[in-house]
């Protein structure tokens, strides 16, 4: 149906996963969009002063994480539609239409991403 390729264990910045499907077409989704590490940017002296502000109360924090999406895409399309994304709170959205992406393939991929190896 498809293979899926998870990065290395070694995490670098920006890993890449791959879905690869049967017709030869190539699915590459990058953690991160670049939208999302501007904002990312953008908000980030906000969220210092928010946690030295916990600090200074003693209030308990749960973790705090970068809020980045990911969008799988053809190589070399930066600004084309994504076949698969997946939002900051962690939802996958598969495109319709032809985006030639199965459902299941979809599915694999969002358990792949949260397997613990």
């Amino acid at each position: 149906m498809a293979e899926l390729r998870l990065p290395a264990r070694k995490k670098r910045w920006r890993a890449a996963c791959e879905i690869r499907l049967p017709d030869g077409t190539v699915l590459r989704g990058r953690e991160g969009t670049v939208p999302s590490l501007i904002l990312y940017a953008l908000l980030l002296p906000f969220v210092l002063a928010y946690l030295v502000a916990l600090t200074l109360s003693d209030s308990p924090a749960d973790a705090v994480n970068a809020p980045l999406r990911t969008a799988w895409k053809r190589p070399g399309e930066v600004f084309g539609r994504a076949a698969l994304t997946e939002s900051a709170r962690g939802r996958f959205r598969v495109r319709g239409g032809g985006a030639g992406l199965d459902h299941r393939v979809a599915y694999a991929q969002a358990v792949a991403k949260y397997w613990e190896r």
